[in-house]
């Protein structure tokens, strides 16, 4: 370490070295510039007073090592150098700095002793100016302006003081004070300059750390926590960038990606498995994409893709097709395997929309298209489906009012015992309220599953139905569809009791019919509300056997009371052999397992009797009769009392 310096082996050190170096990088070739200006106006001063020898030539070689030293620093590269390189140079000033002054005064001395009194102030001076020049010029480095004065100024200034001449002795005195306060000036300027280059390196060590804060906070921003990919946030700002700059291509390809039977991991091996799942999603998106495009992590298990399009307009589907099969391929945790899948839906900036809002709704509506679709597909948008999706949204917003309104009425379909041709009961359909332009069931009951409304719907239907049913004959009941989204709440069967309480309908009157889907979608919530149902004396129907997960173990696990075998096969019962294989199985089973076969969709005849035949206990369908309101059954009834409508005793 040079003497006299601050510590200079921390960061803070090597801060001080570059701005040393910075300083005396300006500085010192000025300095040597003073320095021959100031030993050539000596050599004028004492021209005649020594030989040419004193007088030209050691100026001549003093200026000739000031000129090489000089352009040694001026020479050197701008690139800042090393720690190491900077104490390199500093020792070389410090050299420097020793020969130059020491010549420079031991010159001056010798000048001084063959000169007379006006050469002897002149010759004092000039040194002195010259050493304070210097040592000024080398206040980033102390101890060698120190050096300069007491190796260049030191030497003339006591020789003054010897003298005995009172002159000179005065300037002697003077030089000895200037030289103490310039040794001052040099230790306090010092002081200072690393106090403000302290401050200066804290306020850059702070600016530092806000910039690292607002980097990090814009990471936040704008990249998903959990899988590091860019979020909604950045999806927007890069879909908007491209739209404004294509940077050369045709338009934006933006594909909105959802995970398949992802809740079910979250299920089943809990949050901490489906968070590690989702970032193996992405890092396989991210593999699936490669440099041609970039995902994105929306939220929850949804994704999206964005790439620039280019001459190649099947390129967004042939990357959907990849997302599709790499998402259907097993993801492996540990010893656990996750079997899920992906569907994708494509928009396409300009041929699918002209702004970004447009784009990403409109990729939204072809990815429910394609989970409607089957799942594990993908879609391309197609100008009908934003229609459908706008006329569905209209569909639910009139929904939402109906029910609010108490506008919906049901209707009844006779359920019908095959032998006696007596109706035992009705099945409480829903119908639109609106007259014209009649929406089915359909579309409005799927609308009302996805909207959460179904549950009101129901209610509200029941609350109608067993003010109707209060008006029959005691011995019908009335059948009430349950769909599989509703078999989810775990409050449906306390809500089914509440209502029938309310409105004092007998639970033997009433019967639940349940699919076989909803069976897998909360299998045991299902139990549990057909067991609560069945034990307050509600008869349970599987709906629709046949189709969806056909099972015999719902059978011989749930307490059923009917087997409901769905139209599909009824239809073409008395033209298709094989259909007819398959009721005759149905009928057979259901009357070994003791419960009765209710066929549905019957519209003939010829189908009933087949039906009668084969030992189906009960049917329904337009042959017995299309669906009627309350009023028309009440009526039905009053008008011909065992007659138009035979009620089974």
């Amino acid at each position: 370490m040079i003497a006299g310096e601050a510590p200079i082996d921390t960061e803070d050190g090597s801060a001080l070295l570059h701005e040393q170096f910075r300083i005396l990088r300006r500085q010192v070739p000025t300095m040597y510039l003073v320095m021959i200006v100031n030993a050539w106006f000596l050599s004028f001063a004492t021209y005649g007073a020594v030989s040419p020898q004193l007088s030209y030539g050691v100026p001549a070689i003093l200026s000739a090592a000031a000129i090489f030293r000089a352009l040694r620093w001026l020479r050197r590269a701008p690139a800042p150098p090393s720690d190491a390189t900077i104490r390199r140079y500093f020792q070389g000033v410090l050299g420097a700095c020793v020969v130059l002054s020491v010549a420079f005064g031991g010159w001056g001395l010798i000048l001084f002793e063959r000169a007379d009194l006006v050469q002897r102030t002149c010759i004092g001076l000039y040194i002195f100016i010259s050493a304070v020049i210097c040592g000024h010029s080398l206040e980033a480095l102390p101890t060698a302006g120190r050096l300069m004065l007491l190796c260049g100024a030191a030497p003339v200034t006591v020789r003054l003081l010897l003298t005995g001449e009172t002159f000179l002795i005065g300037l002697g005195v003077n030089l000895v004070f200037v030289s103490a306060l310039i040794m001052r000036m040099l230790s306090t300027s010092h002081s200072g300059f690393i106090e403000v280059l302290s401050s200066r390196s804290e306020m850059l060590s702070e600016r530092e750390k806000a910039r690292e804060a607002e980097r990090r906070a814009h990471r936040l921003a704008y990249h998903d926590p959990l899988t590091g990919l860019p979020n909604r946030r950045a999806l927007a700002d890069q879909i908007e960038a491209a739209i404004v700059d294509p940077a050369g291509g045709k338009g934006v390809a933006l594909l909105m990606v959802d995970l398949d039977h992802f809740k079910g991991v979250n299920d089943v091996h809990g949050h901490p498995s489906g968070d590690m799942l989702l970032r193996d999603v992405a890092a396989r998106l991210n593999e699936l994409v490669g440099q041609d495009a970039r995902a994105f992590r929306l939220g929850g298990d949804e994704f999206a893709i964005v790439s620039n399009l280019g001459v190649d307009e099947d390129a967004p589907r042939r990357m959907a097709r990849r997302i599709v099969q790499g998402l259907s391929e097993p993801f492996a945790e540990g010893k656990m395997v996750h079997h899920i899948g992906g569907s994708v839906g494509i928009s396409l900036f300009p041929a699918d929309a002209h702004d970004r809002e447009t784009l990403m709704r409109r990729a939204d509506i072809v990815l429910y298209r394609a989970k409607e679709s089957g799942r594990g597909q993908y879609r391309s948008f197609e100008p009908r489906m934003d229609a459908e999706i706008k006329r569905r949204s209209a569909l639910e917003t009139e929904l939402r009012a109906s029910i609010a309104a108490d506008e919906f009425r049901p209707f009844y379909q006779p359920l019908v015992e095959l032998e006696s041709g007596r109706t035992t009961g009705f099945e409480l359909l829903a119908r639109s309220p609106r007259h014209s332009d009649e929406i089915g069931p359909d579309q409005f009951i799927s609308i009302a599953e996805e909207s959460g409304l179904i549950t009101d719907l129901m209610l509200q239907l029941l609350r109608r139905g067993c003010a109707d049913a209060l008006q029959w004959d005691d011995r019908l009941t009335i059948a009430l569809n349950i769909s599989p989204v509703q078999l989810k709440d775990v409050w449906l069967s306390e809500k089914i009791l509440a209502t029938l309480a309310g409105a004092g309908l007998p639970p033997r009157r009433l019967a639940v019919e349940i699919t076989e889907n909803g069976l897998i979608c909360d299998p045991d919530n299902a139990k549990r509300t057909i067991e609560s149902l069945k034990n307050q004396g509600i008869s349970i129907a599987l709906d629709d056997f046949g189709t969806g997960y056909s099972s015999l173990r719902h059978l011989r696990m749930l307490p059923f009371d009917e087997i409901k075998i769905d139209r599909s096969f009824i239809q073409s019962l008395d033209s298709d052999p094989e259909a007819l294989k398959f009721v005759r199985a149905i009928v057979g089973m259901a009357s070994t397992l003791g419960m009765p076969a209710v066929a549905e969709g019957i519209e003939s005849e010829s189908i009933a009797r087949l039906l009668r035949d084969i030992g189906c206990a009960y049917g329904q369908g337009f042959h017995f009769g299309h669906p009627m309101s309350g009023a028309e059954v009440t009526a039905l009834q009053g008008a011909r009392p065992g007659g138009g409508l035979r009620v089974a005793g």
